[in-house]
This record gives structure tokens, sequence and C-alpha cells, in this order.
């Protein structure tokens, strides 16, 4: 059926794929939802928000292409390293629909612009692997930590992931783990002295200190539609996740370890969830890489997929369905 068809990868399948992310965002697209305030430091997000939170249908535009740009970039990831099937492009329709599961995801949010620099880092950490010389790699996966903090402060406690892969990696020199460092600390040292020259370092700092002590405070209860596509979403990635470790046995010491990397992902949205705040409706994102990779190599693992294959087309319409018409009417 339809997993046999997007198991290749030419334009007519990429194409296909956008048709399908036009289908879900088209809500968004006709009444646009409202770009979420920033909520804690965020001073990248922030000038984001004071440019577009007035022209939300540009927001919209803007969200859409940033979503459907990173489907296609972490699926050439995912099949450069060997992780899903070569020449696939079911990774992407998988990451598009976990993208666009909730009408309010569809715009342009601090989330999924974090998960385009998360794709950055999972890009040079994967790339680092087994490499000699490879300080520009681990230097531009502390670089964009710092840099997605500036629009999701929660993120900086993803800078520990950088470390954990160097471990999974088995990857001990000193001089990489100072290179991460160092690429952590360039952004702030440019930020913070922004805030020194006009007299706000010690506001900021105070207003830094703050936000970590606040913990699992959620403004907004979730809607009942949020929590049943969610319970679904999880539901199916965890049969990925049970199909994927079957197979462990089967691959390679490398594709094993930079399988682990996008797994330790789940453990880290989980942390950052506590500080998610106002905006812990867009957290699921952060989950979608890794969902996508498990997702996709069940998929793609077996020749008989009828049943699953049923599960999410089932999964897709109540996704669509609820894009078009039930989110709205709960509302109401």
């Amino acid at each position: 059926m339809y997993i046999r068809f997007f198991k290749s990868s030419f334009a007519g399948q990429y194409f296909s794929i956008g048709i399908i992310g036009l289908a879900l965002w088209l809500p968004a697209f006709v009444a646009p939802q409202v770009m979420p305030p920033p909520d804690g430091p965020s001073p990248l997000y922030a000038i984001l928000y004071e440019i577009l939170h007035e022209t939300p249908r540009i927001a919209t535009i803007l969200g859409f292409f940033l979503v459907l740009t990173e489907a296609y970039w972490l699926t050439q990831i995912l099949t450069k390293h060997e992780l899903v099937l070569k020449n696939s492009s079911l990774s992407a329709l998988v990451f598009l629909v976990l993208m666009s599961f909730y009408p309010e995801m569809l715009i342009l949010n601090p989330l999924n612009i974090v998960v385009l620099l998360l794709i950055f880092m999972l890009d040079n950490l994967l790339r680092s692997y087994n490499k000699p010389e490879h300080l520009d790699h681990v230097y531009a996966a502390g670089f964009f930590t710092a840099v997605a903090t500036m629009f999701y402060l929660p993120f900086l406690l993803w800078f520990a992931f950088v470390v954990i892969s160097f471990i999974i990696f088995r990857s001990g020199r000193w001089r990489e783990w100072m290179s991460s460092l160092i690429g952590l600390f360039t952004p702030f040292i440019f930020l913070f002295t922004g805030y020194f020259w006009t007299d706000q370092l010690t506001e900021k700092i105070l207003e830094y200190r703050d936000f970590y002590r606040q913990i699992l405070v959620y403004p907004n209860p979730f809607k009942p539609d949020f929590i049943v596509i969610s319970a679904f979403t999880l539901m199916i990635a965890l049969y990925g996740l049970v199909k994927n470790r079957g197979a462990g046995a089967e691959r390679t010491v490398e594709i094993r370890a930079k399988t682990s990397i996008f797994l330790w992902i789940n453990f880290f949205a989980l942390l950052s969830f506590a500080y998610s705040r106002s905006l812990t409706i867009y957290q699921p994102m952060l989950f979608a890489p890794v969902f996508t990779l498990v997702i996709t190599s069940a998929l793609t693992g077996f020749k008989k997929t009828v049943v699953m294959e049923m599960i999410l087309l089932a999964y897709f319409l109540v996704v669509l369905f609820n894009n078009l018409l039930v989110h709205d009417l709960l509302l109401h």
C-alpha cells in the first residue's frame, strides 16, 4: 500500500508529502493561530515575535516551510548514516505528521525553530563519530545548543546531551569536550556583552536564575483532543521503539551507537518539559526526530505492514479531522 510508495525517494514522493502537509496546515492558512509570546529570557525569539506576531498568516507560512525543510533534512541525515532504509522518503512523511498533529502547533513557534537547531546538532554529532579531527563538529554542537537556548531557554539543559554523545561514542579526548564548551559559551559571551553594554546585565542574570527556580508550572491545561492524540502518538512510537530495539543485534556497532544518540532525545525532551511553562503545548515537537526514527525503522523493517499501515492511516485521519473540525468545536 502507501508505505511501499514512500519507501522510494523520488520527486513524486516528496511532492505528495508536500500536498499532505498542505492538507494538515490548511486550517492554519485559512484562520492562522497567534504566535505564542516569549516565556522567559529568549532574546532571539523575542525579536521574531516583535516582527511577526501581528502578521500571523506570514508566521504560519514560515512555520510550514520550516517544518517541511526539517522533514527533508532529517530524512537525508537518517539515510546518510544508514539509520533507516536508504532512498526512502517515509521518514519525511512521519516527521511532518508528528510536527503537525495539533492545531496550535501550526504556526512559527520556539519549538519548531529549536527542532531545526537540534537537527543541526544531531548532524554534527553523527558526523563526528570515529573522526580523528572533528573539533569543528563538536564546537558546532555546543554552539547550536546555545543558539537554541536563545529561542527556548529550557534547551540549555541539552548541553548534557552533547556530553552524553561523547560517552556513547567513547570520545575521551579533552580537546573535544573543551571545544564543545567553548561553542556553548561563544553566543552567550556576545549576548551578555550586549546586556553589559546596555546596563541590563544584573537584571538579566536574575531573570535567568528566576526562570529555573520555577518548575512544573503549566498555566494552560491540556484540552481533551490534545490528550487523546498525544496518547495515540505515544502508542505508535512505543510500538516502533520495541521493534527498533528488537532489531538491534543485527546492526553494526556504529549504527547502534548513533541510534542510542537519538534515543537519548526522549530523556532530554522530558527533562526540559519541566520548564516548558506556557509553551508546554509545543513540547511534543522535541520528540519528533526520535519518534520519526523508531516509527520509520519499524515500518521499513518488515515486508508485511498492512496492520501498521491501517493504524497509521487511522492516526493521520484523526489528526486531519481534529485539525479541520474538532479542535474548533471544542473551543466553542
